[in-house]
């Protein structure tokens, strides 16, 4: 069991994510307005990010507590009445926070067997609540499974940078795309793009689509949406 998940991403022409090479080009200045008002309009109630993503919307670094007991390694709902969700990996258990919502939405963090009693008990102490998603590495189809049957999740918006997509993609979980496409080309050679899989992906990660929607936006954007061929 998982939810359905689609990936929306606003990109360049050539698939290109980081928005922040085209601040300079004066099509581009709404970009990160256009990809909140694209995403808000899916009545989506959980957004899904990789780590790197996942800082942006966490507080300063700073050192840890130490427990005062052990922790218990079980899933963990500080807030079991939410109604959406910030949902971020954090397989070592790297991310901070002093509060347990981005913009009302209740921070949920895919942790491994890494983190730390000292980590877990920072996380309580914050009220974010977390999944136990792996030994070493956070598994993103057991991620999804309790993101589905734990949170009672339906419908996902995968919004994480081109690896975390990639991991998802790898494993054939992602059901449609979103791509709002700005009118610009990077061409940056190494700039992460909507998915990439490290190395030499295999030949069933690539992922045949059929266009079930296309809008035209002001200023020259397009908007498609694509479901993935299984």
């Amino acid at each position: 069991m998982k939810p359905y998940v689609i990936c929306h991403m606003c990109t360049s022409i050539d698939g290109r994510i980081l928005a922040s090479r085209w601040a300079n080009l004066a099509a581009t200045i709404r970009s990160g307005k256009l990809f909140e008002t694209t995403a808000a309009s899916f009545g989506i109630g959980a957004w899904l990010v990789g780590t790197t993503t996942m800082k942006e919307f966490a507080d300063r670094h700073f050192k840890l507590k130490a427990a005062k007991e052990p922790v218990e390694r079980v899933d963990h709902l500080a807030n079991p009445g939410a109604k959406s969700f910030a949902i971020g990996a954090d397989a070592k258990g790297v991310l901070r926070y002093k509060r347990n919502d981005v913009d009302g939405d209740h921070v949920v963090l895919l942790v491994s067997e890494l983190v730390s009693d000292d980590y877990l008990a920072h996380l309580r102490a914050a009220g974010v609540s977390y999944l136990f998603c792996g030994r070493d590495h956070v598994e993103v189809r057991k991620a999804l499974h309790k993101i589905a049957t734990v949170l009672g999740i339906r419908k996902l918006l995968l919004e994480g940078g081109g690896t975390f997509n990639g991991a998802l993609l790898k494993a054939g979980l992602i059901d449609e795309i979103s791509q709002v496409i700005i009118p610009v080309i990077d061409g940056g050679r190494g700039i992460p793009g909507i998915c990439d899989i490290p190395g030499k992906p295999p030949r069933q990660s690539a992922a045949a689509l059929r266009v079930v929607e296309h809008k035209k936006l002001p200023g020259d954007v397009n908007w498609f949406r694509y479901r993935v061929r299984k």
